[in-house]
């Protein structure tokens, strides 16, 4: 090679660290390779753990393994990409550091993924929670130990009754792990709040599909409904969210239901900053690439996971974003540029098959699909925990998580409120504002019993 290449990866996900890995084996020693993963975190998040820390069953800092866990030859820029100059091929930035700042590429591959949208409702936005990063589960976690605290003061039944209502919106793997875990956490914690019962907990989760968990089995979908009515969860199937205020959620029935605790799992849309970019896009904002995930009319430009269009081997349709795929991508887009360096014209299609399914039902239930082979209760449980715990990326990230989950089954839950600052809240509602594609809401807050309530 005649002079020096630089790989410029947006986005630290499942797809880009996939990729940066790949490319790292393949040019680890090829001085002539430069390889830049950017990205506003220095942290992984892995996706599947939110809802154990939403849940308490896990510490947050567990579901991030440090991206510079995956880095050798590669290096990582912490900044957020706030767009890519094509005609110079440069991406333009804001560092750690607060200053602006710019990378050239002679290669780039987007992964910049999706963000959590709000759209679908009015209010969303400004009230409801997210589950999609550290922060959402975190804040979550937290937002449910409060609602225990307020309602341990009133003496109102129907205002307990409001603050200890959680509704779900999504019946997808998010939302129904993470209505699982909320309501283990709101349970197991009753015992430290004797002037609370049960019977003052309500649990709500929508769909608008007819079904839970669509993308499995129909007979482990029916799995998941029957378990959750056993548990007293109020399952709406066909039914959506049209608003959602400070202290209620209307459905899309006409059905008002009082609540300070909307979760918001009902969609995702491509990151804001890749609809900003001036290249192919399809309808829904997703960069259009071909089979060799190049984007159209850019061959240097490659992009993945759920910022892209993906078509199937056959033509017909999309491939899925889910993190299974993205990870196969990164793999995909690392040989494909590595060919391109090396003057190769035989790229490789990407083509895969999921291997399958898992989701965590809570109380030690589960449900699983591998092929043919479906499981669920408590050996589907035990297959989530063996499977999510061997990804982890290193022997010290499965032990903390490990002993976590030991800690979990030995121990009562943990109903410490840790501190959270108006700084957390404005970070997540700039996030909100940005999916709904609206000016920057006020900090939501749920409204506390008044003193006339209180015990």
């Amino acid at each position: 090679m005649s002079s020096t290449k630089r790989i410029v990866v947006l986005g630290g996900g499942f797809g880009g660290v996939s990729a940066v890995q790949r490319l790292d084996r393949t040019f680890r020693h090829e001085e002539g390779v430069e390889i830049v993963l950017v990205n506003n975190t220095n942290y992984l998040v892995y996706t599947p753990m939110l809802s154990d820390v939403a849940g308490g069953t896990i510490e947050p800092r567990h579901a991030v393994p440090a991206l510079r866990r995956f880095l050798k030859k590669a290096r990582l820029r912490q900044a957020t990409v706030n767009g890519v100059d094509l005609a110079h091929r440069t991406v333009q930035g804001t560092l750690i550091t607060g200053e602006r700042g710019e990378t050239s590429y002679d290669y780039l591959v987007v992964a910049l993924g999706a963000v959590t949208n709000f759209g679908h409702a009015i209010g969303a936005a400004e009230h409801a929670y997210g589950l999609k990063d550290l922060l959402d589960a975190f804040l979550l976690h937290n937002h449910a130990l409060t609602m225990l605290e307020w309602a341990s003061m009133t003496r109102d039944p129907q205002r307990r009754r409001e603050l200890l209502t959680f509704l779900m919106a999504g019946g997808g793997f998010s939302g129904v792990e993470g209505l699982a875990a909320l309501a283990d956490l709101v349970h197991g914690a009753l015992r430290y709040y004797p002037d609370l019962s049960r019977d003052d907990t309500r649990f709500v989760l929508t769909s608008l599909d007819q079904r839970l968990l669509p993308e499995v089995d129909e007979r482990l979908g029916a799995y998941v409904l029957e378990q959750f009515r056993k548990r007293e969860i109020d399952v709406r199937l066909g039914v959506g969210v049209t608003t959602v205020s400070d202290r209620s959620a209307t459905l899309t029935t006409g059905e008002v239901i009082p609540t300070q605790s909307v979760i918001w799992t009902g969609g995702i849309r491509v990151n804001p900053v890749v609809q900003g970019l001036d290249l192919p896009r399809n309808a829904h904002g997703a960069l259009l690439v071909n089979g060799q995930l190049q984007v159209l009319d850019h061959p240097a430009i490659l992009a993945l996971g759920d910022c892209a269009a993906v078509p199937l081997a056959d033509g017909q349709g999309f491939y899925t974003p889910t993190a299974q795929n993205a990870i196969r991508q990164g793999t995909i887009a690392a040989d494909n540029i590595a060919a391109l360096i090396r003057g190769s014209h035989a790229l490789t299609t990407f083509q895969y098959r999921p291997l399958g399914s898992l989701a965590s039902l809570g109380q030690r239930q589960a449900i699983a699909e591998f092929g043919n082979l479906r499981l669920s209760g408590l050996p589907a449980w035990l297959a989530w925990r063996a499977i999510y715990l061997a990804k982890m990326p290193t022997l010290a990230d499965k032990v903390r998580i490990g002993l976590d989950w030991i800690k979990e089954l030995i121990t009562p839950v943990d109903t410490v409120q840790l501190p959270i600052s108006q700084e957390h809240w404005g970070v997540v509602q700039a996030r909100h504002a940005a999916s709904a594609s609206a000016m920057p809401p006020p900090a939501p807050t749920a409204t506390p019993p008044s003193v006339a309530d209180r015990a």
